[in-house]
């Protein structure tokens, strides 16, 4: 994961998506987007989706949703508004998932 900008209206993460990655089903506060750059993954939600390169999903709001992949993959995440002020304040919420 990488943040390409951050402000408190938008937010850009480039993903790079490991192959037999498999994330359960979650939800986020705000609404965002998925571009998919290369490769394959399954939105595991309620209408399971598949996405293909070139592909764009929307996730709204507090929506479940999962992702699995069986091939490594790369994506492009866009929120708006982000939920964060700044770049490190987004670095500081990812780095209190890893304790």
């Amino acid at each position: 994961m990488k943040p390409l900008f951050v402000s408190e209206e938008l937010k850009v993460i480039y993903l790079k998506i490991p192959a037999g990655l498999k994330v359960r089903p979650h939800s986020h506060p705000n609404p965002g987007n998925i571009i998919l750059l290369k490769g394959s993954v399954k939105f595991t939600a309620e209408n399971p989706v598949i996405l293909q390169e070139g592909d764009m999903a929307h996730v709204p709001a507090d929506y479940t949703v999962g992702l699995e992949s069986e091939v490594e993959a790369e994506a492009l995440l866009i929120s708006s508004p982000s939920g964060y002020k700044t770049i490190e304040e987004l670095y500081e919420r990812l780095e209190g998932f890893q304790q």
